[in-house]
């Protein structure tokens, strides 16, 4: 029996859209048994499990799977990215490990379609992703402070493909400029600690604008969080998940934000979490 521990991840902080990602105190464990009998493809961990054999060309090892999930489905809490980790890192371990993270990283972001959310999910922290020529590299950006992330989950889900279905084909030199500089004030806010550049820094022009017209409340929750004094906020993922950002301890934010939530969107849930430092592991 093998277990596989995997955290939630929390992709773009705003204007990082598809390339920055990280990983968050919540967590889905995957138990894989082997067990005689067929196999077949029934969720996304089946099929992430299967395809690291075919990748290797080795047969087959068929193994019932038990998922314990406190990821929530299609909330932009990176779900799909530790289903997908989950079954690779599975597979890879009822093997004997013969493949490294890196080669595991390329099949989950070939099953997943880009390395935002897989890759935080693999290695932990907060990390930079790009693919060049097929091959994923990644960057560990280490943060200087520590924070809670204040997850703000609705109790309606969204797709990532209706969520990438309402972007527009292109975006104005203006547009682009706008995220480059905002991206490069997050990095350095994060890194230098420098929090009063945080909520400037996670703002964006490229998504978030567009996606936050399908999330009923998107504008009146994102100014209750800065009127709560949080450092910022940004939209996680594709959404619906909103994400607040405060300082370790500074318990006053959580506790207005709190407060409204429960006055104004009574149905949707708030987690405080923290920045998860270890990724996908054998437990």
């Amino acid at each position: 029996m093998i277990r596989i521990k995997v955290p939630a991840t929390s992709a773009n902080l705003g204007p990082g859209f598809d390339v920055l990602g990280l990983a968050l105190s919540l967590y889905n464990v995957f138990t894989f048994t082997e067990k005689d009998g067929a196999m077949g493809y029934d969720t996304l961990v089946h099929v992430a499990y299967h395809k690291v054999f075919e990748h290797l060309g080795r047969k087959l090892i068929p193994v019932e799977i038990e998922i314990e999930a406190e990821i929530p489905m299609a909330r932009g809490l990176g779900s799909s990215s530790a289903c997908i980790v989950g079954g690779v890192m599975g597979a890879n371990e009822m093997l004997g490990s013969p493949l490294s993270t890196q080669e595991l990283l390329a099949l989950a972001t070939e099953l997943e379609g880009h390395p935002d959310n897989v890759t935080p999910a693999l290695y932990g922290g907060l990390m930079a992703s790009l693919t060049k020529e097929g091959r994923v590299h990644s960057l560990n950006i280490p943060v200087k402070n520590s924070y809670r992330f204040i997850a703000l989950i609705p109790d309606f889900t969204l797709s990532t493909e209706k969520a990438r279905a309402v972007l527009p084909e292109e975006l104005s030199y203006e547009d682009s400029v706008h995220n480059v500089s905002r991206t490069t004030f997050l990095l350095t806010a994060l890194l230098t600690g420098q929090d009063d550049l945080l909520s400037l820094g996670m703002e964006d022009r490229m998504h978030q604008p567009y996606r936050g017209k399908l999330i009923p409340g998107f504008e009146r929750i994102g100014k209750a969080l800065l009127d709560s004094d949080a450092l910022g906020f940004y939209l996680s993922g594709a959404g619906p998940t909103i994400m607040g950002l405060a300082r370790e301890d500074d318990q006053e934010v959580i506790e207005k934000i709190r407060a409204f939530m429960t006055d104004e969107f009574p149905s949707w849930q708030v987690l405080v979490l923290r920045l998860e430092e270890k990724g996908a592991m054998r437990i």
